[in-house]
C-alpha cells in the first residue's frame, strides 16, 4: 500500500456531496457568471454576442432548477447501500486494451503518414491544429471509445484508493498511458476536456483515504472546486496559446493574459446568454430532448434514425445551431449551459422535473460511493464532473459522459466479483453470533 494511504476509513469532503457542491460552489458561481455577464459581452475585443439575451427571469428559472437538483441530491443522498460490488482485475485489460486501440484507429494514420504536423501542433505552427482535425476526423462508435479511458481510471482509483486493494504495478502504468495518450490528444486535437475528464474522475476517489500533515495540502482539497477554477485559466492557457493565440488573436489583445482571462469568461458567460437566446429566439420547448438526450442523437445507427444530420443539439442540428449563432451570438462561442437546456428542451415545468431527477440520480451516486458499497459507485466521479461543467455544458447529456457510463457497465456485467457468504450464524445468549 502506498504511503499517507489506507483503505478505511474514507473520508468524504463537503463538495464531494452534489447536494453541497450545488449550493456552496455551482450556485454562487453563476450568479457571478450572470452578475459579470453585461460587461463581458460589452467590452470583449472579440464578437462574442450581438445583445445580451440574459434577463432576471432566465437567473430566477435557472435558480429554481438549481434548488430543485440541490433538494434532489440530497435527498437521495441518505440512501444507505449494502453489499460490496468489486471487479476483476481483467476488466482493466479489457478497457484498457479497447482505449488504446480507439486512439491507434483514430490518431495512428495520421502519425504515419504526416509526423510532420503532428510536431507542428506541438511547436505552435499556425494553422496546425485545425489541420489535424481536418485530417483524423471522428469515426463514429471507433474514437467513442476512447472514453473507456475514464471507466479504466475510475475502476482503478476506487481498487486502489477506496477499497484498499493491491494493484499490479503494470495497471498503473497502463493508467499512465492512458493519461498520456489524453494529453496527446488535448495537444494535437485541442481537446482538453480529455485530460480534465480522467484526472478529475480519479481525483475525488483519491482524496478520500489521502492524509497529509500539510495544512495547505489540506485546506487545498477541502476547497478544491474553488481552487480548481481558480488554476483553470492556466490550464487553459497551456492548450489555448497553439490553438487560438497565435492563430487569431495575438494582433487582437494586448497580451496573452488578457486574452486568456477574457477567452476564460467568456465560455461561462456565452454559454449562458446563448441558451438565453435559444429561448428568446426560436421555437420551444421542442419536446424532442435536442440537447438533453444529445448522447441519443450522437448514438451509432440509432442516431442517424433520429436526425437527417449530426447533432450539437441532437434535434436542434448542428448546421441550424450555428446560423442561429450567426444571426443571434457568434458562432466561434457555441456551448449553452446545462441548466436552462431542459427548459428549452421540455418547458420550465417538466425542466423542474427533469432536474430533481437528475439530482435524486447524482445524490444515489453519492450514497453508494461514501458508503463504498453497491454499484452506483463507479459511476459517481461522472455525475459530479458533470455538476463542475454544469455552468458551462450539459456534460451528462453528452456521448462523452454516456460512453464512459457504458464502459462501466460492461465491466460491471463481465468482471464482478461474486458477493463474499456471510458467515454461518449460531444462536447463543445475547442473539445471533457468527460460528
Amino acid at each position: 500500500m502506498s504511503p499517507g494511504l489506507s483503505p478505511r476509513p474514507i473520508k468524504v469532503q463537503w463538495w464531494h456531496s452534489p447536494a453541497l457542491l450545488i449550493l456552496g460552489f455551482t450556485l454562487p458561481f453563476f450568479l457571478l457568471v450572470a452578475a459579470i455577464t453585461p460587461s463581458v459581452i460589452r467590452n470583449a475585443p472579440v464578437l462574442a454576442s450581438r445583445e445580451m439575451y440574459l434577463t432576471l427571469f432566465r437567473v430566477i428559472q435557472a435558480i429554481s432548477l438549481l434548488l430543485v437538483f440541490a433538494a434532489g441530491a440530497a435527498y437521495a443522498g441518505r440512501k444507505t447501500f449494502i453489499g460490496k460490488v468489486q471487479l476483476y482485475d481483467g476488466c482493466m485489460d479489457f478497457l484498457f486494451y479497447l482505449t488504446f486501440a480507439a486512439y491507434i484507429i483514430w490518431f495512428g494514420p495520421l502519425v504515419l503518414s504526416n509526423p510532420r504536423l503532428i510536431l507542428e501542433t506541438f511547436t505552435g505552427t499556425v494553422g496546425a491544429i485545425y489541420d489535424v482535425r481536418d485530417e483524423a476526423q471522428n469515426i463514429s462508435g471507433v474514437t467513442t471509445a476512447t472514453q473507456f479511458g475514464i471507466s479504466y481510471a475510475i475502476i482503478y482509483a476506487i481498487k486502489r484508493f477506496q477499497d484498499g486493494e493491491i494493484v499490479p504495478r503494470k495497471y498503473t502504468i497502463m493508467l499512465g498511458i492512458i493519461g498520456g495518450l489524453a494529453l496527446f490528444r488535448a495537444t494535437v486535437y485541442s481537446e482538453r476536456i480529455a485530460v480534465a475528464e480522467i484526472f478529475i474522475a480519479a481525483f475525488v476517489i483519491f482524496v478520500v483515504s489521502y492524509q497529509s500533515r500539510k495544512r495547505y495540502v489540506r485546506l487545498g482539497i477541502k476547497y478544491f472546486p474553488f481552487l480548481l477554477y481558480a488554476a483553470a485559466p492556466i490550464f487553459f492557457a497551456v492548450f489555448e496559446y497553439p490553438r487560438s493565440w497565435l492563430n487569431h488573436y495575438i494582433d487582437i489583445y494586448d497580451n496573452f493574459w488578457h486574452f486568456v482571462m477574457d477567452r476564460f469568461s467568456l465560455y461561462y458567460v456565452t454559454s449562458l446568454n446563448n441558451i438565453c437566446a435559444l429561448l428568446d429566439y426560436s421555437q420551444n420547448p421542442t419536446y424532442d430532448g435536442g440537447w438533453t438526450l444529445n448522447w441519443l442523437y450522437r448514438f451509432p445507427v440509432i442516431g442517424p434514425l433520429l436526425s437527417d444530420e449530426g447533432a450539437n443539439g441532437g434535434g436542434v442540428g448542428h448546421s441550424w445551431f450555428l446560423k442561429f449563432l450567426a444571426a443571434y451570438a457568434s458562432p466561434e462561442f457555441n456551448n449553452t449551459t446545462g441548466v436552462l437546456t431542459v427548459v428549452y428542451d421540455w418547458g420550465w415545468p417538466l425542466g423542474l422535473v427533469l432536474m430533481g431527477i437528475y439530482g435524486i440520480l447524482a445524490g444515489l451516486t453519492f450514497a453508494s460511493f461514501k458508503s463504498g458499497n453497491g454499484v452506483l459507485r463507479y459511476v459517481y466521479p461522472i455525475f459530479l464532473y458533470s455538476i463542475l461543467e454544469l455552468l458551462r455544458i450539459g456534460y451528462i447529456y453528452d456521448g462523452r459522459a454516456v460512453a464512459a457510463i457504458i464502459g462501466i457497465i460492461i465491466a460491471i456485467g463481465f468482471w464482478r466479483k461474486a458477493a463474499a457468504m456471510a458467515p454461518p450464524m449460531t444462536m447463543a445468549p445475547g442473539g445471533l453470533r457468527p460460528r
